[in-house]
């Protein structure tokens, strides 16, 4: 089984996994046979990758780190509030019931391996992207605030704010928020006040707290001042908001969206690096990717030595450096399948990640 891009796909290649849409409905199942008609739906969906079967990974089992059910459940959640909020123009919500969801979470969280990198099978699709998104920020912002060693108290209330954070763009208008092309400069400046909504709406509730509201306010700031809505620098930048607007910058990379395809994991996590001491504190920056792996498992990759293999899984903090199993020598001809650790083998690291020509060509020549 190995990861695909969703541009990659040909016709005849048999699904590896399930796909699902983001209310946890089966779009298509494992094992099914694309044709022309199913990978062009998928791409109109927003559908960013899928698993396919080749034979590389069967014995070996891709987990999530939460459950399929527990995140749809979440993600139906989060677009009652925010369909609810935008047709009443004030804040519907429970929060006890938003708490017991990020409760599920860090449950999940410390029940799983902690050696357990992020991976959640995808759900984000272009009709309900907002509501996934919102629960995947959730989640990264979670693992993040528990890599730096955040109390329970203070992990519930910034995943309660991670599902919020983009609670103003209800006041947003659609032809604005769904629009297929770039925003004019005008539209833009309109979608730059949906911080402000969304701080105004948490701030109307007794029920949720000061940092909530900060975190709507500030997830598009940057330390250097470049962000908005407020321009803010330095330490005027919540630490929760920093950790919220990394997990935010990080998923929205990894989406395809109308305008732009995703980037491929390992390029939206060396844009992330690259952020530390520049648009986030350094600290905030190491503990987010100490939890992601540049290399999903399924990536088939090309080695600095010519070798070719498919990534098995990483273990957290060695972000660049996962488990492989070696496929192809260098010259690219089928071996006796190795298992590798590159965290253990100084000088030995992975040089690109291999696009679905690059694949074709090296099995159709075995």
């Amino acid at each position: 089984m190995r990861r695909v891009d969703i541009f990659s796909l040909e016709p005849g290649m048999k699904l590896g996994r399930t796909v699902y849409s983001s209310m946890g409905e089966i779009l298509l199942k494992v094992n099914t046979i694309l044709t022309p008609r199913y990978i062009k739906n998928l791409m109109e969906l927003g559908v960013p990758y899928v698993y396919v079967d080749n034979g590389l990974l069967k014995d070996y089992l891709i987990e999530d780190i939460i459950t399929i059910e527990t995140r749809t459940a979440a993600v139906q959640q989060i677009k009652n509030i925010l369909l609810e909020t935008k047709e009443s123009g004030k804040l519907v919500i429970k929060p006890s019931s938003l708490y017991n969801t990020v409760r599920d979470f860090t449950d999940s969280l410390f029940s799983k391996n902690h050696s357990l990198m992020f991976n959640l099978t995808d759900l984000r699709t272009q009709d309900d992207y907002t509501f996934a998104h919102s629960v995947n920020v959730c989640v990264l912002s979670l693992m993040t605030g528990m890599t730096l060693g955040y109390t329970s108290d203070q992990l519930a209330v910034l995943g309660v704010g991670a599902l919020l954070h983009d609670l103003g763009k209800v006041k947003i208008p659609d032809h604005i928020l769904n629009k297929p092309s770039k925003l004019t400069d005008a539209e833009f400046a309109i979608m730059q006040k949906h911080p402000y909504y969304g701080h105004e709406l948490i701030t109307s509730s007794k029920e949720l707290e000061r940092e909530q509201a900060i975190i709507a306010l500030q997830h598009h700031e940057s330390l250097d001042g470049s962000g908005y809505p407020s321009g803010l620098s330095g330490h005027k930048f919540h630490e929760y908001a920093q950790i919220v607007a990394i997990a935010d910058k990080f998923d929205a990379l990894t989406a395809n969206r109308i305008y732009r395809k995703a980037y491929p994991s390992h390029e939206a996590f060396e844009m992330c690096a690259a952020s530390g001491n520049y648009l986030f504190k350094d600290h905030i920056v190491k503990g987010f990717l100490y939890n992601i792996a540049a290399y999903p498992s399924g990536t088939l990759v090309q080695l600095n030595n010519k070798e070719i293999a498919v990534v098995l899984e990483t273990p957290r903090g060695y972000s660049r450096f996962p488990k492989i199993r070696i496929l192809f020598d260098h010259k690219h001809r089928p071996i006796l399948p190795t298992e590798v650790s590159l965290s253990e083998h100084v000088g030995l690291f992975i040089s690109k990640v291999l696009d679905g020509n690059e694949i074709a060509h090296i099995l159709n020549n075995t």
